[in-house]
């Protein structure tokens, strides 16, 4: 268990410097004010995709029937048992233990604690802990189906309070797309119905398919740092010190309760899942890894723009991302060394 806890240690280190690195390039003022923005459609619309295509293409995990169906309603069941979690505490406890004193706000707690990390953070840890694993990948981009799915209806209903046809709407992004071309088109190729000259064709594409030096697996390396980059920009953005002091002295409540259920309580839950669970080692993993998330930035831009409250968005995923430095690598190192 020790040196699992260390390599998930060297791995979370390894990807704070470059977060760290990416915050001090945003806050010293080398980019300009709109290039995240112009990174993160890259980032979204062709980078990850190609992360998404390459991995799924070559793995030969959905030989098993359970990898296909089972790790998308995971993503989405995972979300709901959050949200739940989120809405107990919020309303079983009075606003002076919560520091919740608003229905807008208690949705969007419930809607912050919720949403794990799903993409961003477990693409570089799946990638590192496992780097000549496609099988693990493969069902890890079948999860984010069921997650991006109960973003974009669950989250987006906790947020407004009612449901949305506008953010159904955008359920179908390049990822997602991506996902459920490369899917099948990976059945078919480990099936035995094509025919075998069709695939001697279809290996005169290999400067694009090609699982080592394709133009397809040659993007999709690049989503990984990436993504870690990305996050750092976005944080540069959210936080001062000014701020944090300021928040800290009024909202520590709210921080407190996104650290426990977050951080603690949902690791182990989903732990309990991975264990008990009759799926397979992949699967697993991924749970593991999923538990030990902390709360997906992205609902702080959902929280803006569907009358969710900002302000607790930042409250609740701010301080349960910075105590995930601490707790991420001791769930990882604890579920890895019980499942294998």
């Amino acid at each position: 268990m020790t040196t699992i806890f260390l390599t998930a240690l060297t791995l979370v280190s390894s990807v704070l410097v470059i977060i760290c690195l990416a915050v001090i390039i945003g806050k010293g003022g080398f980019l300009a004010s709109d290039t995240d923005r112009d990174l993160m459609w890259i980032m979204i619309n062709v980078l990850f995709p190609c992360l998404i295509f390459d991995r799924i293409i070559h793995t030969d995990a959905f030989s098993d029937l359970q990898n296909i169906w089972l790790p998308p309603l995971l993503g989405f069941l995972l979300t709901v048992i959050g949200i739940g979690v989120g809405f107990f505490v919020a309303f079983a406890f009075n606003v002076s233990a919560t520091g919740l004193s608003s229905f807008r706000s208690k949705r969007t707690f419930a809607a912050s604690v919720g949403i794990l990390n799903y993409g961003f953070i477990p693409v570089p840890l799946v990638a590192v802990l496992f780097p000549n694993d496609d099988r693990t990948m493969g069902v890890l981009f079948l999860q984010y189906t069921g997650s991006e799915l109960s973003i974009w209806t669950l989250v987006i209903f906790c947020l407004r309070g009612q449901f949305s046809r506008e953010a159904l709407g955008k359920i179908l992004s390049m990822p997602i797309g991506a996902i459920l071309i490369a899917a099948p088109l990976n059945i078919i190729w480990h099936s035995s119905i094509l025919p075998e000259n069709l695939r001697t064709f279809i290996h005169l594409a290999d400067f694009l398919f090609d699982g080592q030096c394709g133009t397809i697996h040659l993007l999709g390396m690049a989503a990984v740092p990436m993504s870690l980059f990305m996050i750092g920009l976005t944080m540069s953005k959210l936080l001062t010190l000014d701020d944090i002091k300021l928040r800290w002295h009024k909202t520590w409540r709210i921080a407190i309760w996104s650290i426990l259920i977050r951080l603690i309580i949902m690791p182990f839950l989903i732990l309990m899942l991975a264990i008990w669970l009759p799926c397979t080692i992949e699967i697993k993993r991924i749970l593991i890894i999923y538990g030990a998330m902390n709360s997906a930035v992205l609902t702080i831009a959902l929280a803006k723009h569907n009358n969710g409250c900002e302000k607790t968005a930042i409250d609740t995923i701010i301080s349960n991302t910075l105590f995930s430095i601490i707790t991420l690598p001791i769930w990882i190192a604890l579920g890895f060394y019980i499942i294998q």
